[in-house]
């Protein structure tokens, strides 16, 4: 969801905005909201606390005519409440548009009313989010892993996943999270591991784990084992012992 929140005291100035970003987003066939404020812009920062997950674009005006607040302090506001939040300054004064680095914001652009290009600089900006965006989502699919068990389909972070295990007797893969949580699931260990980035490491037949979350490494009269972060005693078996201690120390 793309939430375009328009901070600008110029009621027919943001009208405008609102129109290049309606026509972008119908264009992109984006799902988006747009709320335009041009007045009690605290409605900015309660938005930004409300929508935190979403991608949130706030364009601002410096000069806002309320009190002693600008559209930097503001920014400056919305920015502890949403860390992922994209700003894209628009104002009528040239001269402060060096003020917004001191800000610390991070915007996107500053962009001058009084361009020609006004809506080519702002739908270029749209264009650079949206392209994060998608590769931020990208990201996101190849961090996670789907495992169907028989109450449902679970999509879990694979950084929240202490270790896989089977147990005797019994035909599931057990997968242990950091939570305490544990899913089961029919899969082979062989065709899972696959599916898995380099932090994980099969260490035993019956063992999957995630050496970010080992705890300790153990000898213990020639037999080898690791303690997982929630005190679980992994076995290793003894040919795979020093590849375990090779893959850590990549």
């Amino acid at each position: 969801m793309y939430n375009f929140v328009i901070c600008e005291d110029n009621i027919t100035t943001g009208i405008m905005i609102q129109k290049i970003i309606s026509e972008y987003a119908g264009e992109k066939k984006l799902d988006y909201s747009i709320k335009l404020l041009s007045e009690n812009f605290d409605e900015a920062i309660e938005f930004a606390e409300a929508n935190t997950g979403h991608v949130n674009v706030f364009l601002i005006d410096i000069i806002l005519n309320e009190g002693n607040r600008t559209g930097l302090t503001l920014a400056k506001q919305i920015r502890k409440v949403d860390v992922m939040a994209y700003f894209i300054i628009i104002t009528s004064h040239p001269e402060l548009s060096l003020k917004v680095f001191r800000y610390k914001i991070k915007a996107l652009d500053c962009i001058f009313k009084q361009e020609e290009d006004l809506e080519k600089r702002i739908r270029e900006c749209l264009d650079t989010i949206v392209s994060e965006s998608v590769r931020i989502d990208s990201l996101k699919v190849r961090n996670q892993i789907t495992l169907r068990s028989t109450s449902g389909i679970h999509t879990v972070n694979l950084s929240d996943i202490l270790y896989f295990e089977t147990r005797p007797g019994c035909r599931f893969i057990y997968c242990i999270l950091i939570d305490h949580t544990c899913i089961e699931f029919r899969y082979s260990m062989k065709d899972l591991i696959k599916e898995l980035d380099s932090r994980f490491f099969q260490c035993h037949r019956s063992y999957i784990i995630n050496t970010k979350h080992i705890k300790k490494f153990c000898i213990n009269r020639q037999t080898y084992s690791v303690i997982m972060a929630d005190s679980k005693i992994c076995d290793v078996s003894r040919p795979r012992w020093k590849e375990l201690m090779s893959h850590v120390r990549l």
